[in-house]
């Protein structure tokens, strides 16, 4: 392998998408610069014939994933989960050694092959690393696949079953683009590096590292982020401040990029995602929430943003129990927009989440559609009593969450907790 070769790894089922897989590998080679690991993630091996002639492309490295068990032996089911097991961990291995590490994945595949790709998509490489699938399953229901990092969906619109004009145009498509995006990649983390088809590279390793800082957001928490972020990005702070939809799968991306080191701090203003878990809501980051905040040893401030109400679908996707109880006034509903509905939480929704007294959303103030006086008291006593002797500091303000006080208030708190860290040498 040459050392200027943009590396991108395509993986794919080929006892069953061997002809379309190495199209795309013909297609990915007819780019300079480009060098190909394939991995076979299928049941069966590559007859030797199929393995042989695959091999003897220039620029192509040929590998398969093995499974402790005779395939043949295994359910459809236990193949999927054993091979996905397999093929993250070959490819995690991949990016341990700066010589085999890509710049890009692509996969192809089927309902069963892209569960496999997606997985390793997803918990194999770095958030960044260009990653897009080619399936016949990108055009539905995809929050399972994608999670929270950023995979590139592309609809196959034919099934993946031999080559066709459709076929071969969407994957040609989809060669050239992860050609495309694996060179940027590359030219961005190796600024020296003359990738193919740009003479400068991107990025610039002689750049000073800003502090990192993320922070949660929804809309109704978005004046009080503004602030924040235009405050801690000017002098003196002068920090990179990373925003993350609270939406579910912002929630999750920014947990991940926590574990992975990527922040110096974490301002988690908007924990609406734990609203949802607890209420049965469509935007949900999953019961783990926080705890990556909480483990990571770097000053983390949480607050309760939006923590006010829980996500549903359009207002024709209600349950009618919910709608008649807001008909009654039991309950409080809100169109936020055509796609979203909100429910007002209540006291049996809020158990154990994390404190502007005035309000924590834009729509819970004085006079609000949401202000609920008794809910929030319920929110705050909770959070004290639950935190009580846990040695998190909890703080009551008689302030708005999107106001510029609280926002003053918020970065004095990182101010102190960073100031702590430097002084106790948490990390």
């Amino acid at each position: 392998m040459a050392p200027s070769d943009t590396r991108i790894l395509l993986l794919a089922t080929l006892d069953t998408k061997l002809e379309e897989a190495a199209y795309v590998l013909d297609q990915l080679l007819s780019s300079s610069g480009v060098h190909v690991t394939l991995l076979h993630i299928g049941r069966n091996p590559l007859s030797t014939e199929d393995a042989a002639a695959l091999k003897s492309k220039d620029r192509v490295e040929l590998s398969a994933c093995e499974l402790d068990t005779p395939a043949a032996d295994l359910s459809r089911g236990d193949y999927s989960s054993r091979m996905t097991s397999s093929a993250t961990q070959r490819v995690r291995d991949l990016m341990k050694n700066p010589a085999t590490a890509v710049h890009g994945m692509l996969g192809i595949g089927g309902s069963t092959g892209t569960s496999i790709i997606a997985a390793a998509m997803r918990d194999a490489v770095p958030i960044g690393l260009p990653k897009l699938l080619v399936s016949t399953m990108a055009s539905g229901d995809v929050g399972h696949l994608v999670g929270g990092v950023d995979i590139t969906l592309m609809y196959s619109v034919v099934d993946i079953a031999g080559l066709n004009f459709l076929s071969e145009r969407i994957l040609g498509n989809a060669a050239a683009a992860i050609a495309g995006m694996a060179h940027a990649y590359r030219g961005s983390i190796e600024p020296s590096s003359a990738t193919s088809g740009s003479e400068t590279a991107t990025g610039s390793s002689s750049t000073k590292r800003r502090e990192r800082i993320a922070i949660t957001m929804f809309g109704v928490t978005t004046p009080g982020v503004d602030r924040i972020r235009h405050i801690l990005s000017q002098p003196p702070h002068n920090a990179e401040v990373v925003v993350f939809h609270a939406t579910g799968s912002g929630g999750r991306a920014m947990e991940m990029l926590i574990r992975q080191g990527e922040f110096d701090a974490v301002i988690d203003l908007t924990t609406t995602e734990i609203a949802d878990e607890i209420g049965g809501g469509i935007l949900s980051a999953g019961p783990d929430r926080l705890s990556a905040g909480a483990q990571a040893q770097i000053p983390y401030i949480v607050s309760v943003g939006a923590c006010d109400m829980i996500n549903f679908g359009p207002m024709g996707s209600i349950k009618q129990e919910l709608v008649e109880a807001d008909r009654k006034g039991e309950r409080k509903l809100y169109q936020h927009n055509p796609a979203v509905t909100l429910l007002r939480t209540n006291r049996k929704d809020l158990v154990k989440v994390l404190l502007p007294e005035k309000s924590i959303s834009m729509i819970s103030g004085d006079g609000g559609p949401f202000e609920d006086r008794g809910a929030d008291k319920a929110l705050f006593e909770t959070l004290r009593e639950k935190l009580k002797d846990s040695g998190v500091g909890v703080e009551t303000h008689d302030l708005d969450i999107n106001g510029s006080e609280f926002a003053d208030v918020v970065i004095d708190a990182l101010a102190t907790l960073k100031r702590k860290r430097e002084t106790t040498d948490c990390r």
